[in-house]
């Protein structure tokens, strides 16, 4: 897969492409069913796939008081989208350049003229262009002036409910973690890089590792997990908290995890934490006798639900 984050970037090789626009926030379901489509149309068209999307949320830029926590930060969308295998991936900055393309100038001067576009995919309701005023209906009316065929995913439906990208932050706030897997097609994860805590982990007989959590991340509700963590390809059961410490009082939100099987420092590596199932809310003790009995407690869950 190849990434351009600049339109200049762009650079196709005079190659026709199947093309997928959207936010792609979550990269939940109601996403792999617009990726899905627009692959598809690549095989079947003999046409390269090509995802355009932003590498930040376009309020960020229009309404900056008012950006939706994001679920996953760019690092962990390009892993995602490697994993599905497209041709080409655009991650443009959504800046004031963007806002004043008018909508037919968008299609005819980037899908068209920058991408090659012979095939287009979006969703529903998606927008675009200065003041959001290029909608779907306009697609379908330039498909024919351009030479570009089109499909537009309806709404994706489970369970009698909508799969959006608002729904996975309402459950992951909520701590409703196996409703958000099954809404995302795949456990909810954090990567990061392992840092130094003030060890109290390793001082109650529970060494954990420590991720920073980033900025403007949709976390998790506070509590303690069930959780898969990936260290150097390898998958290891791991029991993890999300929370302020308040035993020991500490500030700002901390994600640690007990990695069983794992009996070394980490500090300065790269890990992923892939939440599986909620097991308590995060709990301030009168005493750390009282945390490490409840601390045993969770592991003693964890290791009954990967039958160690």
């Amino acid at each position: 897969m190849k990434i351009f984050f600049e339109i200049e970037e762009i650079d196709i090789e005079n190659e026709a492409t199947s093309v997928a626009l959207g936010t792609f926030d979550g990269l939940h379901i109601g996403h792999a069913e617009v990726l899905n489509i627009m692959k598809e149309a690549a095989r079947l068209k003999g046409l390269k796939s090509f995802v355009y999307t932003f590498s930040n949320h376009p309020k960020e830029f229009l309404t900056p008081d008012q950006v939706p926590p994001k679920i996953m930060d760019i690092d962990e969308k390009v892993q995602i989208f490697t994993r599905v295998d497209v041709d080409y991936l655009a991650l443009i900055r959504f800046d004031e350049a963007q806002i004043l393309f008018e909508p037919e100038d968008f299609v005819k001067t980037i899908l068209i003229d920058k991408l090659n576009m012979k095939h287009l995919t979006v969703g529903y309701d998606y927008r675009f262009g200065k003041k959001a005023n290029g909608n779907v209906a306009l697609l379908i009316e330039l498909s024919e002036k351009y030479g570009y065929t089109y499909e537009i995913v309806q709404p994706i439906m489970r369970n009698d409910v909508r799969v959006s990208s608002s729904l996975i932050r309402e459950l992951l706030s909520d701590g409703r973690i196996e409703e958000a897997n099954f809404y995302l097609g795949r456990k909810h994860f954090i990567k990061g890089l392992v840092v130094r805590g003030k060890g109290m982990g390793h001082k109650l007989g529970f060494p954990t590792a420590n991720l920073r959590i980033k900025d403007n991340i949709s976390t998790i509700k506070p509590g303690v997990y069930i959780t898969e963590t990936l260290w150097k390809g390898d998958i290891y059961p791991s029991v993890t908290n999300v929370g302020f410490n308040p035993t020991f009082e500490q500030t700002g939100i901390h994600l640690e995890t007990y990695i069983l099987g794992v009996d070394q420092e980490m500090y300065d590596e790269i890990i992923e934490v892939h939440f599986v199932k909620r097991l308590r809310a995060e709990i301030k003790f009168n005493h750390v006798d009282e945390l490490i009995v409840a601390m045993q407690g969770d592991l003693s869950k964890t290791k009954a639900y990967f039958n160690i």
